[in-house]
């Protein structure tokens, strides 16, 4: 007699096939967190440089009208010392000189007297070398010293 030796074939997975996808199941998994974490990241670097611009623009609305424009260094904070600014107040000379400016009307002859300022605005947050930083740079006239602007003195 003559015996056949029936093989049995189980379906399913190899040991081999299950580890390689734990391995491809793991990896994509660790790609997915990197990017979530990478988005929070650049969420909340855009929410500090966007609390930083609104304190700078309030800082740059009160200068010359709350309180006088004129030359000089100043410090400070905001939000309980988190942001650190330091703004820098100077004259800037005429950039066309009265000599070499052509003949003008009445009008803009007055605008010779006014003086221009370069008002820099650094803001900084952040510890270390991790500090993130600012800047903030604009130009605003006033009436030269003696002549002020719109109105009885």
């Amino acid at each position: 007699m003559r015996r056949t030796a029936v093989v049995s074939r189980q379906d399913g997975f190899t040991l081999l096939e299950v580890m390689l996808a734990f391995v491809l199941l793991s990896t994509a998994l660790a790609l997915l967190i990197a990017m979530l974490s990478n988005g929070l990241r650049q969420v909340r670097q855009a929410q500090d440089e966007t609390e930083a611009t609104l304190f700078a623009q309030s800082l740059f609305e009160q200068i010359g009208t709350l309180e006088a424009l004129k030359a000089g260094v100043r410090e400070g904070e905001f939000a309980g010392g988190r942001y650190r600014y330091r703004l820098t107040v100077e004259r800037v000379p005429d950039p066309l000189p009265v000599s070499a400016a052509p003949s003008r009307s009445a009008a803009l002859e007055s605008l010779d007297s006014a003086q221009l300022f370069r008002i820099d605005l650094q803001v900084q947050w952040g510890e270390g070398g991790a500090a993130q930083r600012l800047n903030f740079v604009t130009l605003r006239a006033r009436a030269a010293d003696g002549q002020e602007s719109g109105g009885d003195s």
